[in-house]
């Protein structure tokens, strides 16, 4: 019977994406939302369950993890008792308990006006047949007839249970748009600039015009609904990605788990082969073998859970980010999609900026090499063969010039660039395919509003849109498109700024905050500012940094192909050497000269060898390990760029400018 009455008012709550259902239920307890509170990333638990849940981290706590997700939620100094709920969310929950109340037609619901006027027995409570939703009450008829009938009772919005069993009627009106700041006042406007909405008197005091731009609620609403669709519809795509991705890394696990497997029966194998020859040695070496191979295989499950946690987490959260969206454009009123758009429109776009890096096939891979017992004093089983990452292929997609002297490069956005001719003085932007599209500007000479003497380094900011150089001489230059703006001096270690006589500004850089990283190789410091030229700190350095990356871990790359230093380096921000990339077995030092170098995301380094052993290396930014040459196909490269999305590499190439695809198993 109550499996027939939940027809469409049930679909309220469970449209055609049954999970719906999750955003009311709390992940902890597993039960129906109880006073519940809602997190940043918009998954809401009951209250105890949360109070709970960081009981556990003891005392003193700013911060919440979201249990689901594990998104950081700041707290105030009420703790989790002071986090707010959505509105839409608590008006879904209320709904679902109506629902459930009214599924029984043969329990009897009674009057809760008559409960509250003082007689609470079953005797003196007669049978409710309405509810009123403004006092959200159920009323017998004696008490909706004088519902009816009181002045300011009587505009009450009143369903007959049947109405509201019928599905054809709301379960609840959305909650009333009033001001917790000024009692009893209708929130009717939007402020754009808190993303809020405000009644009349907010409008006329905590958010004045003109200093804050403001809305009719209802427009602001329409506009806003429209933009969480946009930002819903985008986040499709992530979370197509994502169910790729978990379903790349469990379908790597199981591989893992085979080839564990197989590789464990070939070294039993191995070992009963040799046990009579080498009994002695045979069971020590075994367990040795065993136990690499078990911490191969842990290690790369340890990045496969992690890699599924942090996909699982980022699918969970983006789903629930979705569903708030979904349903509060679909049903929610106006005030709960303006109260609900800064928060998840936010969600959602950090969602979407996030990168996802396919997994290496080399995490599914583990084998065993068995040795041929020839001598006892050589025993041993054989090696276990693993390894977190592989060096990544390339194909050179497009080649474009010429130039003087391709040196600085960097990329703008996915099919754009920015090159630097060191022999040419200046520098332009080129679409991928070679077309150039701006000239960023020529040899000044004398005139120091462009560049006077050859160009180096080419760095844009995506935050500014500004690009900025270095020109061998002691200035950063700053432009907007091709105007010249303004020119940097930089600040060494000891506080003094670079002139003439300690000049030769010139590895630059641009760090994941924005500030820049510039080299001054006449006095070997790196100096690092803010976009605006501010000085933020300097550091002394081992080798002249001519060229410089910025790496995700807050550190430093420099790289020298002097003859007398010849080295890369990874430095943290006191200038101190964490880690040495060296020369690649059977380089030698004399064939080393490392000229331009990148990072991405991920730890890959790459770095360009102009010289001898000519090619493009790469590196693992966390134990400097040498991965492979990923290229050859240059002559003598200097500047590398590495896209935004790590599948492109560009490469200076001398007169040439190179762009290769990177192939991510």
């Amino acid at each position: 019977m109550a499996a027939a009455m939940i027809t469409e008012a049930e679909a309220s709550i469970t449209p055609k994406d049954s999970r719906a259902e999750d955003l009311i239920h709390c992940s902890i307890c597993r039960k129906l939302l109880q006073d519940p509170r809602s997190l940043s990333c918009l998954h809401s638990f009951c209250l105890k369950c949360l109070q709970q849940h960081i009981e556990s981290a003891g005392k003193g706590v700013t911060s919440l993890s979201c249990p689901t997700c594990s998104t950081e939620t700041k707290l105030s100094s009420g703790g989790v008792a002071d986090l707010g709920v959505i509105a839409f969310v608590s008006r879904q929950r209320n709904e679902r308990l109506i629902r459930e109340k009214l599924a029984d037609e043969d329990a009897k619901i009674m009057c809760t006006n008559c409960e509250e006027a003082g007689d609470t027995s079953s005797s003196g409570r007669s049978k409710a047949v309405t509810r009123c939703f403004e006092c959200d009450e159920y009323l017998c008829e004696s008490c909706t007839k004088m519902h009816k009938t009181f002045k300011l009772l009587k505009h009450h919005p009143l369903f007959t249970l049947d109405e509201l069993r019928s599905g054809k009627v709301p379960l609840s009106l959305p909650d009333q748009n009033t001001c917790q700041k000024h009692k009893g006042e209708i929130l009717m406007f939007y402020c754009e600039t808190c993303d809020v909405p405000i009644c009349s008197k907010c409008a006329v005091i905590a958010h004045r015009h003109p200093e804050h731009k403001q809305a009719e609620l209802d427009n602001a609403a329409a506009e806003r609904s429209k933009k969480i669709q946009e930002v819903e519809r985008e986040s499709k795509r992530v979370a197509t990605k994502i169910d790729e991705l978990i379903a790349s890394n469990e379908d790597l696990k199981q591989k893992l788990k085979a080839a564990s497997t197989k590789a464990l029966s070939d070294i039993a194998k191995t070992k009963e082969s040799m046990k009579s020859q080498f009994l002695s040695n045979l069971e020590k070496t075994y367990k040795e073998t065993t136990a690499k191979l078990r911490s191969a295989e842990d290690e790369k499950l340890s990045v496969l859970r992690n890699n599924l946690t942090e996909l699982k987490n980022s699918r969970s959260r983006l789903s629930t980010s979705r569903m708030i969206a979904r349903n509060v454009t679909q049903k929610g009123s106006e005030y709960e999609i303006a109260a609900v758009y800064a928060t998840v429109t936010r969600s959602l776009r950090e969602l979407c900026e996030q990168k996802h890096r396919s997994p290496s096939k080399a995490l599914g891979e583990v084998k065993f090499e068995a040795n041929k017992p020839i001598l006892p004093e050589i025993l041993k089983l054989g090696s276990v063969k693993s390894q977190l990452k592989t060096n990544l292929p390339m194909t050179k997609v497009t080649e474009f010039g010429a130039l003087g002297k391709g040196c600085g490069i960097a990329f703008i956005d996915a099919d754009r660039l920015v090159v630097s001719d060191h022999n040419g003085c200046d520098s332009s932007v080129y679409g991928s395919n070679g077309n150039k599209h701006l000239q960023i500007c020529s040899f000044s000479g004398e005139n120091d509003t462009g560049w006077k003497s050859f160009v180096w380094c080419m760095v844009h900011s995506s935050l500014d849109n500004r690009f900025y150089g270095t020109d061998d001489t002691q200035y950063v230059k700053v432009f907007h498109e091709e105007e010249y703006q303004t020119r940097y001096n930089v600040t060494s270690p000891d506080g003094t700024q670079s002139g003439p006589e300690s000049s030769r500004v010139q590895g630059l850089a641009i760090d994941k905050d924005g500030n820049l990283i510039v080299g001054n190789v006449t006095k070997k410091y790196v100096s690092i500012m803010k976009p605006d030229g501010t000085h933020i700190t300097s550091m002394h350095v081992p080798i002249k940094p001519w060229f410089i990356s910025a790496t995700p871990t807050d550190n430093i790359i420099i790289s020298s192909y002097e003859e007398t230093e010849r080295a890369v380096h990874v430095i943290d921000r006191t200038g101190k050497v964490l880690i040495t990339f060296n020369p690649p077995d059977g380089v030698d030092q004399a064939a080393w000269n490392p000229t331009g170098i990148c990072c991405g995301e991920y730890g890959d380094v790459f770095v360009a060898n102009y010289q001898g052993r000519v090619g493009v290396y790469q590196y693992d930014l966390e134990d400097g390990k040498y991965m492979g040459c990923n290229t050859n196909d240059v002559t003598q490269p200097w500047g590398l760029a590495l896209s935004k999305d790590e599948k492109k590499l560009a490469v200076a190439d001398n007169t040439r400018v190179k762009i290769f695809e990177i192939k991510i198993e």
